[in-house]
C-alpha cells in the first residue's frame, strides 16, 4: 500500500511563539494580566506537563500567541517534543522556544496523529540532522527546517486508528506512573511508621 507524503507547511500554518521579554512589557497607561505560559520544559512525553507551566505577568499580545483546541505545539530545543492541543489545553501562551501548528481547512491530517508522529524517535532523528547550533544540546530548530518536515499520509481513517492507540499507550503510562508513586508512599509511610511511629 503506497502513502502519499507532504511537507507540513502543507498541512498547517506555521506560528512562533511570543518573545517573553516582549510580552512582559506593559505599556505606559496599559494593565497588565496573568495568564498561563508554556515553556519548553512543559513539552515532556507527547504530553503538556501542567506541573511545568508558569504564570506570567503581561501586556498586550496577538490571540495567536495563544494555543487553541485542535493545534500541537513542537518544542525547538533538544528534545524536539511536541503536543496535542485539547480542550484543558486552550488559551496558554506559547513562548519563542516553541512553535504552534494549526490545521489549514483542508489539510487530510489528524492532529493527533501528527502530535504522534513527531513525536517518534525516527523523525527526532531527522530534526536533530536538519537543526542548528553549536553543539546538540544547544541545536535549535528554524522554521524552515519544521516547514519542510515530509509527513507520512496514511488513510485519514487509519491516522484516527493510530492516534487513539497512542492516547491509549499514554493513558496506560500515566496510570502505571501514578501507581509508582502510591507504591513509593506506601513503602515510606510503613517504614517511617515502623521506625518513627509510636510501635518504636
Amino acid at each position: 500500500m503506497s502513502i502519499e507524503y507532504a511537507n507540513l507547511e502543507e498541512l498547517c500554518h506555521i506560528k512562533t511563539g511570543a518573545p517573553m521579554a516582549r510580552a512582559r512589557k506593559i505599556p505606559e497607561g496599559g494593565e497588565a494580566r496573568s495568564v498561563r505560559a508554556l515553556p519548553p520544559r512543559s513539552l515532556q512525553g507527547g504530553s503538556i506537563v501542567d506541573d511545568e507551566l508558569v504564570t506570567e505577568e503581561v501586556g498586550e499580545i496577538n490571540k495567536e500567541h495563544f494555543t487553541r483546541e485542535g493545534d500541537v505545539v513542537i518544542k525547538l530545543s533538544t528534545p524536539y517534543d511536541s503536543a496535542y492541543i485539547d480542550k484543558d489545553h486552550e488559551g496558554i501562551l506559547v513562548t519563542s522556544s516553541v512553535m504552534i501548528l494549526r490545521k489549514k481547512p483542508d489539510a487530510a491530517v489528524d492532529m493527533q496523529y501528527l502530535s504522534m508522529f513527531l513525536g517518534m524517535p525516527q523523525t527526532n532523528a531527522v530534526l536533530q540532522a536538519v537543526s542548528t547550533g553549536q553543539s546538540t544540546a544547544m541545536a535549535m530548530l528554524k522554521r524552515r527546517a519544521v516547514a519542510e518536515i515530509e509527513v507520512p499520509l496514511p488513510t485519514l481513517e487509519r491516522q484516527q486508528e493510530l492516534a487513539l492507540l497512542f492516547q491509549a499507550v499514554q493513558e496506560r503510562r500515566r496510570q502505571y506512573t501514578r501507581l509508582i508513586e502510591l507504591d513509593e508512599e506506601l513503602i515510606v509511610s510503613q517504614m517511617s511508621d515502623s521506625i518513627w511511629g509510636e510501635g518504636r
